[in-house]
């Protein structure tokens, strides 16, 4: 006989889930940790009672593994299982939402409660983007029922140079997906087929029930702009003001050809550096995510690796919160649209540098 000792809850957090615990009889114990959706096993094992119990250590590092790997945001049901007069039987079912941060939800907040209240993304404000046609992706979980409609409340300047706010309710359009997540969808360029009066907008609040995140015009554009991966195991966008410089090193080997020296092997590989102009304190702790992220492109979809950086995040009034990183693109090979040639070096942001 055995029974399920851990007290497990039906909403996750993969940063909090504990060790699984069973009382046992016997020698031994068979059990298993399944998706239940597609039927794939992140565990299968028989393990040996010592002192009338067994346990599942690191689970989390087990759980975000799986979701890593295949690109899961949202576990749902995670059965935890096991195998008694040869049957398996259910002793718990839960819900797992990706998040290799710990999060503070204070003390009278459910990871539920949390979910109803906040988009998947670690900052509560962002930047819009320059370029009006990019959309922009905000993912969320509902606990329980469907989710209400998503809002923008948009603050413009009309043809008259005066400020003007107005609400959008967008039609939902929650589809399935492969996250099993819902995503708020807009651009700056549907904002103004739905207002044609907004000359430039400079100022979007998305809501969805409780969750709110607020959009703004910064200062100065962008000179670089990524999506990536986050801790949240869903892709987010970043729009960063930052000196951005290139350097390309060109190995080569040099051989003797018919009596003259020849180039051959050769291997061109050019490094991209950021430096970030100062970030908010919230800004500095969330980009330490695009850093360490396993998944990072520019926003025409180009693939990169991060070869090195650190995010400077500190509480100091004399010190400025910055980032500064180094990536290359995974194909070295660029092309070089006709109309962009004569501006390659300077127009900006960057992702438009190369077709």
């Amino acid at each position: 006989m055995a029974s399920l000792v851990t007290q497990l809850q039906a909403f996750y957090l993969s940063s909090d889930i504990p060790d699984i615990r069973w009382s046992a009889t016997g020698d031994e114990l068979r059990v298993r940790v399944l998706y239940q959706p597609t039927g794939d096993l992140l565990l299968e094992s028989s393990l040996t009672v010592r002192g009338g119990f067994v346990r599942i250590y690191e689970t989390r590092d087990l759980i975000e593994r799986y979701m890593r790997l295949n690109a899961i945001a949202r576990l749902y049901p995670l059965q935890i299982e096991h195998m008694e007069n040869g049957s398996w039987h259910n002793d718990a079912s839960m819900m797992v939402i990706f998040c290799e941060k710990k999060i503070s939800m204070g003390t009278n907040s459910s990871v539920s409660a949390w979910l109803q209240e906040n988009f998947l993304s670690s900052l509560k404000a962002k930047v819009l983007p320059t370029e009006e046609s990019t959309v922009e992706q905000l993912f969320f979980v509902q606990p329980q029922g469907t989710p209400p409609n998503p809002s923008l409340h948009v603050t413009y300047i009309n043809s008259s140079d005066a400020v003007v706010t107005r609400d959008i309710s967008l039609v939902a359009n929650y589809g399935a997906s492969v996250t099993n997540l819902f995503v708020v969808e807009f651009s700056v360029d549907s904002i103004k087929v739905a207002i044609p009066a907004a000359v430039n907008v400079i100022g979007v609040t998305v809501s969805v029930g409780s969750r709110h995140m607020e959009y703004y015009r910064p200062a100065r554009r962008e000179n670089v702009a990524f999506r990536f991966r986050n801790a949240f195991n869903v892709m987010e966008s970043a729009y960063l003001s930052a000196a951005v410089s290139r350097k390309t090193e060109d190995g080569r080997e040099i051989a003797h050809v018919a009596g003259n020296l020849a180039h051959y092997d050769r291997k061109p590989v050019t490094e991209y550096e950021v430096q970030t102009a100062p970030l908010s304190f919230e800004e500095a702790s969330w980009i330490d995510q695009l850093i360490t992220s396993p998944d990072v492109r520019l926003l025409d979809d180009t693939q990169l690796i991060i070869t090195q950086g650190e995010a400077v995040c500190n509480n100091d009034n004399a010190e400025l919160n910055s980032a500064k990183f180094s990536y290359k693109e995974l194909d070295e090979k660029h092309s070089i649209a006709a109309s962009e040639e004569v501006n390659v070096f300077t127009v900006p942001p960057h992702s438009y540098q190369f077709a």
